[in-house]
C-alpha cells in the first residue's frame, strides 16, 4: 500500500519531469492519497487540461491551497470572535438595563405613599423603557444566533469536504482511518473487518484514454461497488485507484462472499470511452480481507491484495488464507 502510493507520486513526479521537491511530494501526495481534497482537485484539473504538471504549477497550487485554507480559517475566527463580542455585548447591556430598572423602581417605592399616581405613572414609563431594551437585546441575540447557524452550516461543509474525495464523493482516507481506529478502540473492536480493493491495470486506462476517462472510471467503480454493497458497509477512497472498505457485523468469510459478488458482477460489464466510442473493455478489481483486530489490519488486508494480484489479480484474497 505504501510502497504503491510511493510508486504513484514518483511516476507522477518522473513523468512530467518535475523537480523532486518536498513541495512537489506534498502536493503529488495530496493528489494520490485524496487525503486533501481542494489539492487533489486542483491537480486533477491541470492534468485534465493536457497542459502536464510543471514545478511553477505544482508550487501556484501549493501556494492558492495555502492561502484559501488560511483566509478560511482567519475569516471565520474573525467572525466567531465577532459574534462572541456581540452575544457578550448583549448580555452586558440587558444585565446593565436590568440594574437601572431595578434601582429605579427601588427608588420609585419609596415615593409611592407620597406620591402614589405620579409614582405609578413614572413605573409605568420604566416598565415600558425596560421592555423596549429587552426587545432590542432579543433582536441582537437573534441576529447574533442566525449568523453562528450560518457559520456552522459553513464549518459543517468544511467538515464534509474535508472528510471527502472530491472525485467520487466517498469519505476520504483520513475520514475512513478516524471511523476504523474509533471502530476498533469501541465496542465492536474484534468484531469488524476491512478491505482494500485495487482495479486491475489501471495505469493503462490513463495511459491510453488520458485522466479524464480515468477518472469516469474510478466514479463508476465507486458507485457500482458503493450501490452494490450493505449502506452500512463503509467504503472510502484510500487513494489512486484504491478503495478501502469496514465491514461491522461481518465475519471475514462473509465479507469475502460479499466482495466476490461485487467482483463478479463488475468483471461482467465492459466500459466504452465516452469521447471517441472506442471500448475500454472490462473493468476488474483486486482485493485484500483481514478481521480488523488491531491497527495493523491495514497492513494484514494490503499484503493479502498484493496476494490476490500476484495470482493473477480479478480475485479476492484473505490475510489468513
Amino acid at each position: 500500500m505504501l510502497r504503491r502510493l510511493f510508486d504513484d507520486i514518483g511516476t507522477l513526479i518522473f513523468s512530467h519531469a518535475l523537480t523532486p521537491s518536498p513541495c512537489a511530494y506534498e502536493v503529488l501526495h495530496a493528489y494520490v492519497s485524496g487525503e486533501d481534497p481542494g489539492t487533489g482537485a486542483a491537480v486533477a484539473e491541470q492534468l485534465r487540461s493536457g497542459q502536464g504538471l510543471t514545478d511553477a504549477g505544482i508550487a501556484r497550487i501549493a501556494a492558492r491551497n495555502d492561502a484559501a485554507q488560511a483566509g478560511a480559517l482567519s475569516r471565520i475566527a474573525d467572525a466567531l470572535e465577532a459574534r462572541i463580542g456581540d452575544c457578550l455585548a448583549a448580555v452586558g447591556e440587558s444585565r446593565g438595563s436590568a440594574e437601572t430598572f431595578g434601582n429605579a423602581l427601588h427608588v420609585e417605592a419609596g415615593r409611592l405613599s407620597s406620591d402614589p399616581q405620579a409614582t405609578i405613572a413614572r413605573i409605568i414609563g420604566l416598565t415600558e423603557a425596560a421592555v423596549e431594551a429587552a426587545r432590542l437585546v432579543e433582536a441582537q441575540l437573534h441576529n447574533a444566533r442566525q449568523e453562528a447557524d450560518a457559520l456552522r452550516n459553513e464549518l459543517h461543509r468544511a467538515r464534509q469536504a474535508a472528510e471527502h474525495d472530491h472525485l467520487t464523493g466517498l469519505p476520504n482516507r483520513r475520514s475512513f482511518e478516524q471511523r476504523l481506529r474509533a471502530t476498533i478502540g469501541g465496542t465492536e473492536g474484534g468484531k469488524a473487518v476491512v478491505a482494500l480493493i485495487d482495479i486491475d491495470d489501471f495505469k493503462q486506462v490513463n495511459d491510453r484514454f488520458g485522466h479524464a476517462a480515468g477518472d469516469r472510471v474510478l466514479k463508476f467503480v465507486a458507485a457500482f461497488v458503493r450501490a452494490a454493497l450493505p449502506r452500512d458497509v463503509l467504503l472510502a477512497r484510500y487513494g489512486g485507484e484504491e478503495f478501502s472498505l469496514l465491514f461491522t457485523g461481518m465475519s471475514v468469510d462473509q465479507a469475502v462472499a460479499a466482495l466476490e459478488k461485487v467482483r463478479e458482477r463488475l468483471s461482467q460489464r465492459s466500459l466504452v470511452h465516452q469521447e471517441s466510442g472506442e471500448s475500454i473493455g472490462h473493468i476488474t478489481f483486486s482485493a485484500g480481507v483481514a478481521k480488523a483486530t488491531d491497527e495493523d489490519a491495514m497492513t494484514a488486508a494490503d499484503r493479502a491484495l498484493y496476494a490476490a494480484k500476484n495470482r493473477g489479480k480479478n480475485q479476492v484474497a484473505r490475510a489468513d488464507a
